[in-house]
């Protein structure tokens, strides 16, 4: 994995929200659900602002305390975690990812209270992907509900 790789949320296929600090991102297509909280929380935020993947490492260094390596790892390892969970995607339309360092703090700033880097963990959920594939959003295209997909035959039922 190049540090200079963009990845950015798999939308549409993927919705995310974030409330008091946790996570949860559904995935559409496989009816899976999830949840991150505390570094894999920062990490998902980073993502949805378009920051590329050296960009991520250097935020979790400058937050978290921690061996360079031990983050550059776990943020590696977490990356590919969202990849094959197809959660994010490589974003070719952001060039080579020159400026890893645009949108994150000034690197002088001190944050208070640093806590030590733990692993990012992403909790899988699959007890409600039966109802979540049986959701009507599935049968209609980008102009949204109620005007069903075009290539989806409607019911006179």
């Amino acid at each position: 994995m190049d540090s200079l790789t963009q990845y950015r949320i798999n939308s549409p296929k993927v919705i995310h929200e974030t409330i008091d600090g946790e996570t949860v991102i559904v995935n559409l297509d496989s009816g899976n659900y999830y949840s991150l909280e505390k570094v894999g929380a920062d990490i998902w935020a980073l993502i949805g602002k378009g920051i590329p993947l050296r960009g991520i490492v250097d935020d979790m260094a400058h937050r978290y305390t921690g061996t360079q390596k031990e983050i550059e790892q776990a943020v590696h390892q977490f990356m590919n975690e969202l990849e094959q969970e197809e959660l994010v995607i490589t974003d070719k339309s952001q060039g080579n990812g020159s400026d890893p360092g645009s949108g994150i703090r000034d690197r002088t700033e001190e944050i208070e209270g640093r806590t030590n880097f733990e692993t990012p963990a992403l909790h899988k959920y699959s007890d409600m992907q039966d109802l979540l594939l049986l959701d009507p959003i599935h049968e209609v295209d980008d102009t949204g509900w109620p005007s069903p997909r075009s290539d989806v035959p409607v019911s006179d039922e």
